[in-house]
C-alpha cells in the first residue's frame, strides 16, 4: 500500500468516525478537506498542462478531454492573464522607481508565465 493509499484510508476512517459522532461537525471537516483537495487538484492540473495534453489530463481525472478543459481551462487562462498583468505592472513600477533588482525579478516571473503559456500551446498542438 502506498503512502497516499494509506493516508486516504486513514482519512476515510476518521471522517466516518466524525460523521458517526457528530454529523454537523463532520460536514465542516469534510468541507475543509474538499477545499484543500480542490486546491491541490487545480495546482496539479496547472503543473500537468505544461507537459501533457487535455486528453491525458482528462484520463487521469477519469473524465473526457472536454470535461477536463471545461472545468480547468478557463480558470487556468484567467490566472495566467492576471499573473501576466501583475508581473508587467510590477516590472514597470520597479523601473519607474529605479529598482533594477525588483524589475528583473518581475521580468523573470513574467517570462516564466509566458513560457508556461507557450509550452501548453505546443502540447495542445502535438
Amino acid at each position: 500500500m502506498t503512502d497516499f493509499e494509506q493516508t486516504r484510508e486513514t482519512l476515510n476512517s476518521q471522517l466516518d468516525e466524525a460523521r458517526a459522532a457528530d454529523p454537523l461537525k463532520a460536514l465542516g471537516a469534510i468541507g475543509a478537506v474538499q477545499t484543500d483537495i480542490s486546491r491541490h487538484q487545480r495546482e496539479a492540473v496547472r503543473a500537468a498542462v505544461q507537459q501533457h495534453s487535455w486528453t491525458e489530463i482528462g484520463a487521469a481525472l477519469g473524465v473526457s478531454k472536454q470535461a477536463a478543459h471545461q472545468k480547468f481551462g478557463k480558470e487556468w487562462a484567467e490566472n495566467l492573464k492576471a499573473e501576466l498583468k501583475d508581473d508587467v505592472h510590477a516590472m514597470k513600477s520597479a523601473r519607474r522607481r529605479g529598482d533594477a533588482a525588483t524589475a528583473a525579478e518581475a521580468k523573470a516571473k513574467l517570462e516564466t508565465v509566458i513560457a508556461e503559456f507557450k509550452g501548453v500551446r505546443r502540447n495542445s498542438r502535438g
